[in-house]
């Protein structure tokens, strides 16, 4: 039996292929939906006719791009594309209870599907560690999900109110425009501030400090040029309104730093904020996943004090690491089959 599982995002659509749950394939596509719309029907033809699944299981974010006029039109758009697509297969459409839904029902309640990828994550870890802390860091956003008893057991259930008790906040290792982590930088004793356009992001800092490799920066740059660690020092120093030969190697390697010291501390913040309202002890298992799984993820647990921390690679593999939501999909939905 093959399961698919998708992910679509609002700039990178992920999707794993199963085959009796095991892990056949897997798929990363950059597709900014606010403009490449099409890239993503050609995309999801390509996976029905390379693939041909028994079953698809999906979840989606992209609908939050303001190219929607509301999260409900971008639901229905998104689904009214997948079923016409996979028009004959068998697709399940993950709802933030946690239950499979027909695209029907997609289409006539959006609430209950819109950005519920980080339930598929939450039940995946929840088979293994039923009850630990789960903290995903993408390139946009950072996931902090509470999982008692196998499932998730959060306090907000939508990306609004969860934004509110801090279980999901607006960070991430690529995306993230630096000016939004710090208004001001030390530099030789001199507080600068900072232009807040968007000259770098993120990437940028990671792939300066050597912590991100230039196949995981799966994101368009701010401007449109390289991502090699000498294109990206150039997008640090234009934040602070001057050049790499101006400012130097070593001064915006410090920058850079700071950066990601500040991202670590929002991070460490709103892990300790979220714990505290959960009552969410330092002795609890925290399973990290994510491409900021190691260079975010487990420094703010770190910082937070938690005692056990785990990466979800150990256990499923590098891919569910990668693209967690669609790796759970794949096994999840197949559990649906063979009930």
């Amino acid at each position: 039996m093959l399961t698919l599982g998708i992910d679509i995002g609002g700039v990178n659509t992920k999707a794993t292929l199963f085959k009796d749950r095991d892990l056949e394939k897997n798929w990363i596509e950059h597709i900014p939906l606010w403009k490449e719309f099409d890239s993503l029907e050609e995309f999801l033809e390509e996976l029905e006719t390379s693939s041909k699944p028994t079953a698809v299981g999906v979840t989606m974010t992209g609908e939050l791009c303001d190219v929607f006029e509301s999260r409900q039109k971008g639901v229905e758009k998104i689904v009214r594309t997948v079923e016409e697509t996979f028009r004959g297969r068998n697709v399940h459409y993950l709802s933030l209870s946690g239950d499979f839904i027909s695209g029907r029902k997609a289409m006539s309640s959006p609430k209950k599907v819109s950005a519920a990828n980080w339930v598929a994550s939450g039940l995946l870890v929840g088979k293994e560690y039923p009850d630990c802390l789960l903290i995903d860091v993408g390139s946009t956003t950072t996931d902090l999900i509470p999982i008692k008893n196998g499932r998730p057991d959060p306090d907000g259930w939508t990306d609004f109110e969860r934004l509110k008790v801090k279980e999901l906040i607006y960070t991430g290792v690529l995306r993230t425009p630096p000016p939004f982590l710090k208004d001001e930088v030390n530099i030789g004793g001199n507080t600068v501030g900072l232009a807040s356009e968007y000259f770098a992001n993120m990437g940028d800092i990671y792939r300066t400090l050597e912590l991100l490799e230039e196949d995981e920066y799966t994101c368009d740059t701010p401007d449109g040029r390289g991502k090699g660690r000498e294109e990206c020092m150039k997008r640090i120093a234009r934040v602070l309104c001057s050049d790499l030969e101006e400012m130097g190697e070593k001064s915006v390697i410090k920058v850079a730093r700071r950066f990601r010291q500040a991202q670590i501390q929002k991070v460490r913040k709103g892990l300790l904020e979220m714990s505290n309202l959960h009552e969410i002890g330092k002795r609890t298992p925290v399973v990290v996943t994510g491409v900021g799984s190691e260079i975010l993820a487990r420094e703010a647990a770190e910082e937070a004090s938690f005692e056990r921390i785990i990466e979800l690679s150990e256990i499923y593999g590098e891919v569910s690491s990668r693209m967690t939501p669609a790796f759970s999909l794949g096994l999840l939905v197949s559990e649906v089959i063979n009930t």
